[in-house]
């Protein structure tokens, strides 16, 4: 009877501590992209939107309508309500693809699942808001959580972006950078310089997860600042690991 009851207080410890563990890596990560956050706020610039891309890799036998129930899942865990998705669904040289789309004035929220082969399918997210940014690393949070129980493979990309309603010097640029870098305990890795035009590479110490090598070096933060003559203003970007869009 004691051997039993050990073994159970073992095993209850052992799935407390599983639990515990797995809600700790939870925290944290949401901790690190809420520094992400605050680094971007501590520039004073305006906030312009947010773009999350997800692109994840599904490495067996799916069929057709299980990736139109992971895209209905997607938008359900994300609050969207059905009515408003734009659905299409098309069969060609031997691919299927499911896609979803919801978009109106604030936001772009676009779902592509394709099936390549019997073993291999893939899903591309991309999320764009000029709205609201507060609520990004539960969006974040959301959007990783559900791929994960599918893929096998998940890339994910975060970009905040602002603007400032002025042309700012070159100098102030590196102002902002320094701030930035130290603001999430990071190493300069690259800098790439041109007429109205900065970006810089690199590694923070703060953001545990995806990383790119890059020269020879790990880089997962990206922070770029460029002038608009047609908007007259000075745009910046700051994301993990890298931009991933046209600025």
């Amino acid at each position: 009877m004691k051997i039993i009851k050990w073994i159970t207080s073992i095993t209850l410890l052992i799935l407390i501590g599983m639990i515990t563990a797995y809600a700790d890596v939870n925290i944290s990560k949401e901790n690190e992209y809420n520094e992400l956050v605050e680094a971007f706020e501590s520039t004073d610039a305006n906030f312009k939107f947010y773009n999350i891309k997800a692109n994840s890799i599904i490495n067996y036998d799916i069929t057709k309508d299980e990736l139109r129930y992971l895209c209905m899942e997607i938008i359900s865990n994300l609050g969207l309500e059905e009515n408003d998705i734009k659905w299409d669904e098309t069969d060609s040289n031997g691919q299927s693809q499911v896609f979803a789309q919801v978009k109106d004035n604030d936001k772009n929220i676009s779902i592509a699942c394709t099936k390549k082969n019997s073993e291999e399918a893939y899903i591309i997210v991309d999320i764009f808001d000029n709205k609201v940014y507060k609520n990004i690393v539960d969006i974040y949070t959301i959007l990783e959580n559900t791929i994960n129980e599918k893929a096998s493979q998940l890339d994910m990309y975060i970009c905040v972006a602002g603007e400032f309603n002025k042309k700012l010097q070159i100098n102030k640029y590196d102002d902002i950078f320094n701030n930035i870098l130290y603001n999430m305990n990071a190493e300069q890795i690259d800098k790439v310089q041109e007429e109205n035009f900065v970006s810089v590479t690199a590694y923070s110490k703060i953001l545990s997860g995806s990383y790119l090598e890059y020269l020879g070096n790990k880089i997962n933060l990206n922070i770029g600042m460029r002038y608009s003559e047609n908007e007259e203003k000075t745009l910046i970007y700051v994301a993990t690991p890298i931009i991933k869009l046209d600025y």
